[in-house]
This record gives structure tokens, sequence and C-alpha cells, in this order.
């Protein structure tokens, strides 16, 4: 337990550059973390405000117990490190032990679970921006990390999502047209400040869109006009919540020393039609019929099989969702086996939303759904500020909208 007299305050400790602005999809995830969540926000994007209470876990599936230390990073609209000291955005003490864990109850696959709720006793956080926790083991190194925003709301924003008006996408793609209200425009997108407008789809900072000049200015509104994307198709979807159950979307269970769960055979929607799907983009669901949900839900292995439309020994294929952040890793590679590929990975119970993605050479991602502009897709708006005289980007407004009643 680290003896937090021998911690050095915040107030002489300054923040190094870890990440670039280039960040990679692709990354290296441990084998033995699970599970990792950020909870509290009002929103589907996980926002919130100085005074709210932000509640972060994860699970590890290593039997021997170990010491993780969580660090407060801040970024920038494109979340490339901010230039400022740590005692800038955060009071009190940094790489800090994780003190509250908890061993699995009466499940198959053992685990322990980890908890950090902020603000607490070792830290807070100052100022609004873009924020992730990092992990470390107790060497130092790093292992993993969850982004977050915190919000100084200054001004508010109205989104509107309609089909392409762009004939030659105009079956793939949406737009959103987005307007900022402020009373007094001049003081964000004037000569002596930077606005920048960042619209992500379905939480995932894989696929977003940074604009840095508005369309026109008129009546106190800032307007941004015909941001688009690519619709892509509903996400695929399993539920292992009763674990040792059958449904629509798996067709065998077995348990020997623990609980294996049998997907059917997903095909490459690449040139269908659209087929509205029910989905929750992207996201997961922890089951909650248990009195302790975080150490009571058992895990299974829960096996994967996709008939791709066009077979490549060149091509990698993985699953991403929001139970990996989106990210390529070896740790959710499938491997092609008689014109199939599979892959087995671990769930805990609960429902989950996937998609199959392929990496190409040269590190091209091509995605197994298709675009429509009819999918269902929540898109969130991000406002940042900073004065030509400040350090950093504050995050001043976010607005969030679903697909549902896109325009035609």
């Amino acid at each position: 337990m680290i003896n937090k007299m021998n911690k050095f305050p915040i107030t002489i400790v300054f923040f190094f550059l870890i990440f670039s602005k280039n960040f990679s999809q692709f990354h290296v995830l441990p084998e033995n973390i699970y599970n990792i969540k950020i909870r509290g926000s009002k929103l589907n994007y996980p926002v919130f405000t100085l005074s709210d209470k932000i509640f972060f876990s994860f699970d590890d599936l290593n039997l021997k117990k170990s010491s993780y230390y969580y660090k407060i990073n801040h970024y920038d609209f494109e979340w490339s490190p901010s230039k400022i000291s740590k005692s800038e955005y955060i009071a009190g003490y940094d790489d800090n032990l994780i003190e509250n864990f908890e061993n699995s109850y009466n499940t198959l696959i053992d685990y322990t679970n980890y908890k950090i709720s902020i603000p607490n006793e070792d830290v807070k956080l100052k100022i609004s921006g873009n924020y992730s926790i990092s992990i470390h083991n107790e060497n130092g190194d790093f292992l993993f990390e969850k982004k977050f925003s915190v919000l100084n709301k200054m001004i508010s924003t109205n989104m509107k999502i309609k089909r392409s008006n762009d004939l030659e996408k105009i079956d793939s793609n949406q737009n959103i047209d987005i307007s900022v209200n402020c009373d007094n425009c001049n003081k964000f997108n004037g000569n002596s400040s930077d606005l920048k407008l960042v619209v992500i789809k379905n939480n995932n900072w894989y696929n977003y869109k940074l604009i840095e000049k508005s369309d026109y200015f008129i009546n106190n509104t800032i307007i941004f006009k015909d941001i688009s994307f690519n619709g892509g198709n509903e996400f695929l979807n399993f539920d292992n919540s009763k674990i040792n159950s059958t449904n629509i979307n798996i067709y065998k269970t077995e348990l020997n020393n623990y609980y294996k769960t049998y997907l059917r055979t997903d095909i490459d929607r690449t040139n269908s039609i659209y087929q509205y799907n029910p989905d929750i983009n992207g996201s997961f669901v922890i089951n909650n019929n248990f009195n302790n949900p975080e150490t009571e839900n058992d895990y299974s292995l829960v096996k994967f099989s996709l008939k791709a439309g066009k077979i490549d020994e060149k091509h990698r294929v993985f699953i991403i969702g929001e139970f990996n952040d989106y990210k390529i890793s070896k740790k959710y590679e499938l491997k092609l086996n008689n014109d199939i590929y599979n892959g087995e990975f671990k769930f805990k119970q609960g429902f989950y939303n996937y998609k199959y993605i392929r990496l190409e050479p040269e590190n091209k991602v091509k995605n197994y759904s298709g675009n429509f502009w009819e999918t269902q897709n929540i898109y969130t708006a991000l406002i940042y500020h900073k004065k030509l005289t400040e350090k950093f980007y504050k995050l001043i407004s976010i607005s969030e909208l679903s697909s549902v009643n896109i325009k035609n």
C-alpha cells in the first residue's frame, strides 16, 4: 500500500507528453483485463461536470494478486496531451494505488473487480476538457486507459441529421448540421480565440470529424453544415445474461470447467440490403440480475464465426465494439479455417454489440457491414474553446442526437 506521506504533491510534478495526436486504432490489450467501464454520465457519451461522481472499474482475470495504480491525464480536442502541469488540472495526488477491489463470488472463472471513484480523498479534477484514467502496474508500466470528458457549459448546440445530398452518397451517408447558439459569438469565434467542433459516431473515437471553421455566422448563431459520415449498418449482438441458455443468436451452450457460448455464424453484409436490427449503438450492458453484478456475474468463452464474401489470407479479421473501445487488437482476432473466420473470447454475462472489421495491407481498415443511410446511429457534437492567451482547450458544449428520425 502506498504511504501517502511519501507521495509528491502535484504542485511540483509536471505532465509529460505520452501519446501522439495521430493515435493508432491498433493496440496491445492486456490479456487478463476485461469489462473496462466508466459510469455516471447522464448521456450516452461519457461526459461529466466537475461536481459529478465518476465511477471507473475493470476486472482482472489473473489469479495472482496484483497492485494497480491510476493516473489522470488531460488532453486537447484531438487527444494530444495538453501542455499544462498536473497541478493545473487536478488537486491532490497523482499515481494512486487502487485500494478498492473485491474477488468474484460463486463463479467458475475467478476474477477480481477493481473500482475507482473520482473525486476522492486523493484527487479531484479542476478544469474541463478531455481526460483519461490510465492504469499502470507496480513497476510503472502503462497497461490501458479509459477516456472521458468534463464539461463547463458556456453555450448550447442544436443538431439535425439528414440524408446526404450528394447523389453518389445518397444511399450510404448521413449528414449532420450543427448550430451553436451564443449571446456574444465573437467571444468564441473571433480573432482572439480558437473554436473547434468535433463530431463522433457511436462513441467511437476512431470515427470522428474535426471541423475547425464554420460555414457561416448569423443572428448570434454559428452554423456548421453537411458534416458527412458513412451510415454504416446496425450492430450485431448477443445476450449471454442467462449464461446456460440459448436464444436467437446463441445456438448452443456448454459447461465443463467453465461456460462456453456458441454464436450462430454471421454473414458478410457488405453487399446486402438494409435490414433494421435493434441495437444499442455499439455499447454493452452487464447483466443486473444479481445483488452485486460486478462480482457475481460469470464469464463465458464466446465462440464467433464469420463467413466473409471475399477471402484473402493477407487480411486480418477482428471484432470491435465499446467492450474494447473499438480498438483493433490481437486479443480479439479471428483466424481463417475452411473459409470461415473463427475466434473465441471471454465475455462477462450481459448484452453486447459488436462488428467485424478487417485489416488489409498498409493497415487499411474495412468493415463487413456495408453503409446505409437508414442506419440508426448516435452522434455526439463537442465544442472546444481556447483563448489565444490560454494554454488548454475547454469543453464548453456537448449535444447528442440519434438518427432514428433522420430526414429523407
